[in-house]
């Protein structure tokens, strides 16, 4: 094949290309539920395949244990983290109600999901110098 050749390929595979790389991956649906030992069976029964586990809970002829797939914006906060056997799991609050969900640890971005702070708690705060006072 001559090198004319090749050249003249070069755009049409140019023009396939940016179809190949702007196809990103859906990401991983959330699954929570409210009880860890719940997580771990789903996960346990479904081989820790989300796209699974989601699966299975959005079927009528399960029994789900209460879990659920969690709409990403619904998570407010990080409750409790924990690490057991090697895997890690978060339980997260979220908009609708007051108990946290066990998820695996990773599967929400929490700087994404939570709502920006109103103030910035970085700042020391001016309880010093009423310490300083309470000294003298």
């Amino acid at each position: 094949m001559s090198s004319l050749r090749l050249l003249g390929l070069v755009p049409l595979l140019a023009a396939c290309l940016p179809a190949v790389v702007s196809a990103a991956p859906a990401p991983n649906p959330i699954v929570g539920c409210p009880s860890l030992v719940n997580l771990r069976m789903l996960l346990r029964q479904t081989k820790s395949d989300m796209p699974a586990a989601a699966a299975l809970l959005g079927s009528d002829g399960t029994d789900h244990l209460g879990c659920t797939v969690l709409a990403r914006e619904a998570v407010t906060a990080l409750q409790e983290h924990l690490t057991l056997n090697g895997n890690a799991y978060d339980c997260v609050t979220l908009r609708n109600t007051s108990v946290c969900h066990w998820v695996v640890a990773g599967a929400v971005n929490l700087s994404e999901a939570l709502p920006k702070a109103r103030g910035d708690k970085s700042r020391p705060t001016e309880k010093a110098p009423a310490q300083e006072k309470a000294r003298r």
